[in-house]
Parts: C-alpha cells; sequence; structure tokens
C-alpha cells in the first residue's frame, strides 16, 4: 500500500501568513523519524488489541490510520481500561468526530496542556497532522509520568523544573538586643554601593595641565 503524503498548496508568487504556517507545518509532518517513533509507539501500546491491524500500522500514513478515532479510544481503553472510557465504532462522520472529541477531552482530563491538543479538524480533516502527532507526544509523556517504564516515551525526557535556592532566614541571635552582627555581604548584599561611596565620577572635568614644570 503506498503511503499518502500531505503535499502544500501549490506555490504562488505571493503567499498570506496562513498559508505559510500551514505549508510549515505539513513540512514539519513530513518527517519519516517522527512518524515511524510514533507508529512504534502505537504498536507497543496496542500489541494487545487484536483488532488493531499490526501491518495496517506500519504501512498506512498515521492521520488515516486515526482518522475514525476508535485506534486513539483503543490507547486510552488499554491503558485506563475499559470501564474508565468508552467510545463507539462506526462509519458514520458524527460518530468518528464524537470519538475524537472524547478522547480530546479525556487526555486533558487526565493532564495534556491545553495548548499540546490538536481539534477535531486537525485529524479528521487533515488541517494540520503536525499537531496531531505533537499530542500524541505529549500523551506518551503523560502515561510514562503516570505509569513509569511500563510505558515507552516518544523523544527526549523533559528536565524537572527546579526552584531557586532560597535565601537563610536572618537568625534571632542576630538582633539588635544582642549587639550580634550580622553580615549581608556573604549573602549578596553591598551595602548600597553607588557612585558616591565608590569614588567614581563620570562627566567630570579633568584637569590636564602639568603643574610640575
Amino acid at each position: 500500500m503506498t503511503t499518502p503524503v500531505y503535499y502544500p498548496a501549490k506555490e504562488k508568487d505571493v503567499t498570506n501568513l496562513d498559508e505559510d504556517l500551514k505549508n510549515s507545518r505539513y513540512a514539519k509532518y513530513n518527517n519519516p523519524k517522527l512518524q515511524q517513533d510514533i507508529k512504534n509507539w502505537l504498536s507497543t501500546i496496542l500489541k494487545s488489541q487484536p483488532q488493531i491491524n499490526q501491518q495496517q500500522l506500519q504501512s498506512t500514513d498515521l492521520i488515516e490510520f486515526l482518522k475514525d478515532g476508535t485506534v486513539l479510544c483503543t490507547i486510552l481503553t488499554t491503558i485506563w481500561g475499559p470501564a474508565n472510557f468508552k467510545f463507539k465504532t462506526s462509519k458514520m462522520a458524527f460518530v468518528q468526530m464524537e470519538n475524537i472529541e472524547r478522547f480530546l477531552n479525556f487526555i486533558k482530563a487526565q493532564g495534556v496542556p491545553q495548548d499540546e491538543l490538536f481539534q477535531t479538524v486537525d485529524l479528521y480533516e487533515a488541517q494540520d497532522p503536525y499537531q496531531v502527532l505533537m499530542t500524541i507526544q505529549s500523551l506518551s509523556r503523560l502515561i510514562h509520568q503516570k505509569f513509569g517504564d511500563k510505558y515507552p516515551l516518544i523523544g527526549p525526557t523533559l528536565a524537572t523544573k527546579r526552584e531557586r535556592p532560597k535565601v537563610p532566614p536572618k537568625p534571632k541571635h542576630f538582633s539588635a538586643t544582642t549587639g550580634a552582627s550580622w553580615s549581608t555581604v556573604e549573602y549578596g548584599y553591598i551595602g548600597g554601593s553607588n557612585q558616591n561611596t565608590e569614588k567614581v565620577v563620570f562627566g567630570g572635568r579633568r584637569d590636564i595641565i602639568n603643574h610640575h614644570q
């Protein structure tokens, strides 16, 4: 089976911003390595589901393979269990789009950020195939975070955000009543140094007359 490739619209002498952005998204989608990484991830997640044709998964374009929403929904029933997620199998367009909507609403509730979700038309009408791949990649991070190495991860692990070190509070034994000194210099405070205290003069007159003639 020949794998379809999404090509941007034929180039014009003048293009608008929307067309340029769409062309850029299609170019990012046509990334063989990214597509293969996602196919391999789907194959691993769905290997226990006999209704998923693994050969078809590898030979079919991802957007075509995912279009009716059933594969996406099967991912969720595989991970979270069929009791936690229900969907229908149908050739009717509105049912297929409803499956996609249910998938998106569920993974959003589980923690996939809103700005990393695709819209239904991005998949069903192939408006933005690249965003579909980005959502699946984000879902893989969420699943890996929740369930660990039981499920693989697409792409690199995101770095964990670290808080900045906190400045230690002033010890209680340093106070005005005890007379003990408190060195603020060691905590980065330099006593309000400025131009006057440091004897730095900018723009002042300079005497260039030699007084030792």
